[in-house]
């Protein structure tokens, strides 16, 4: 069986949210953090959380800070690639509460059937890279893309990489599974 780390991306700054430790709000009563832990702990190696917070979880994971600072997700990601155990990293982005297992299976699959160093679902327009699998033979090309020490996107990694992509219908569904956090009307949106 392919071994696979989760690394939970909890470091974001949540400027759009007044500052909140995002990893920390609840869905249905349930911490992010925990929602995402809960979903795929026995799918998983091993979970790490990557954090410059110094705060503790609610989830039995170590915590791993950034490596390159203020370099946003891609530098979360290279923090998770070079801290996690396995050679395959599903990255998680900690404000994903309907993240799926399904999924991420069927990520696994398009990366057993293909060379692949990135699976990241697609639907539509839309690019998921922050629920993607992503190979620790990134790390330097990572690195290479930071050593400016500038925040870069994602997508600029996955353009220089070998990147599969999952096709998903851009339907009401898929979007959920992909709905972030990111502003208190997110949040509130939630509640309805």
């Amino acid at each position: 069986m392919q071994k696979v780390s989760l690394a939970i991306l909890a470091g974001g700054k949540s400027s759009r949210l007044g500052g909140i430790d995002k990893a920390l709000i609840t869905v249905d009563g349930i911490p992010l953090i925990s929602r995402i832990y809960n979903t795929f702990r026995a799918e998983v190696s091993e979970v790490i959380v990557i954090s410059n917070s110094s705060r503790t979880y609610p989830v039995d994971a170590p915590i791993f800070p950034d490596k390159i600072l203020n370099c946003g997700p891609l530098g979360g990601i290279h923090s998770a690639l070079t801290n996690a155990a396995s050679n395959l990293v599903l990255i998680v982005s900690v404000d994903m509460p309907f993240a799926s297992k399904d999924i991420f299976q069927q990520l696994l699959n398009i990366y057993q059937q293909s060379n692949a160093e990135v699976v990241v679902p697609k639907h539509g327009d839309f690019l998921e890279p922050l629920f993607g699998l992503y190979s620790k033979t990134l790390v330097s090309r990572i690195k290479s893309i930071l050593s400016d020490k500038q925040g870069h996107p994602i997508t600029e990694l996955l353009s220089q990489s070998n990147t599969q992509y999952l096709e998903l219908p851009d339907d009401f569904q898929t979007r959920m599974w992909f709905y972030n956090i990111n502003t208190p009307d997110d949040l509130k949106a939630l509640e309805l």
